[in-house]
């Protein structure tokens, strides 16, 4: 059975402080016109969210309100998993869709990060972690994923001045995408390599996709 993406929609990628419903409705609909489907041919829906109940909106029921918009009865999957939540989402979809016999499942990722205070959003994060075991030892998110690093670049040789074409690469597709939060935004590998590292992370941002 072949499985493809045969839509996509997403909002922009910014500080808005819309409802999460609005910006869902939004890019839902954009990839239901790009696939050329109605709402009526999506069999199931999974769905990647991680703070909804802290951001100001205190909404728990994500499934509930995912089947109200939509005014349909399906099978409605959450899957949090932070940061690796759209791909975990896609992954899962794509297996339950083989087993399933399915032939359009519709995936959703949002958040509003920036709708929260930052020690908020700060102890959420860190749920996602071991509390115990991991970040009493001071192995929290930045320094597992230096750690995660730093053996891919000892076991297949690979510098900073690599890592950071793939911070590159990530700008050049941002200036040109309107809907990107560094839309327009000219970055060189120059002001990556040379003075600014924070250039290779992710900012926060209020998106749905």
């Amino acid at each position: 059975m072949a499985i493809y993406i045969k839509g996509a929609g997403m909002t922009k990628f910014d500080v808005d402080q819309r409802n999460s419903y609005e910006r869902i409705y939004e890019c839902v609909n954009e990839a239901l016109d790009s696939g050329n489907v109605s709402m009526k041919d999506i069999e199931a829906v999974f769905v990647s969210n991680c703070e909804p109940e802290t951001n100001g909106e205190r909404q728990r029921h994500t499934g509930p309100m995912i089947s109200s918009m939509f005014q349909k009865k399906m099978p409605i999957i959450t899957v949090p998993a932070g940061c690796g939540g759209g791909g975990t989402a896609l992954w899962n979809a794509a297996e339950f869709q083989k087993k399933n016999n399915m032939k359009n499942i519709l995936v959703i990722g949002f958040e509003k990060l920036v709708a929260n205070l930052s020690e908020n959003i700060t102890d959420e994060m860190f749920m996602g972690g071991e509390r115990i075991y991991e970040q009493a030892e001071g192995v929290i998110f930045p320094a597992q994923n230096a750690l995660i690093a730093q053996q891919y670049m000892l076991k297949y040789g690979v510098s900073t001045d690599d890592l950071a074409l793939v911070a590159l690469k990530n700008h050049e597709n941002a200036f040109l995408n309107p809907k990107a939060r560094f839309y327009g935004k000219k970055v060189t590998l120059d002001m990556i390599i040379g003075y600014d590292k924070k250039i290779s992370c992710s900012c926060f941002s209020v998106k749905a996709v």
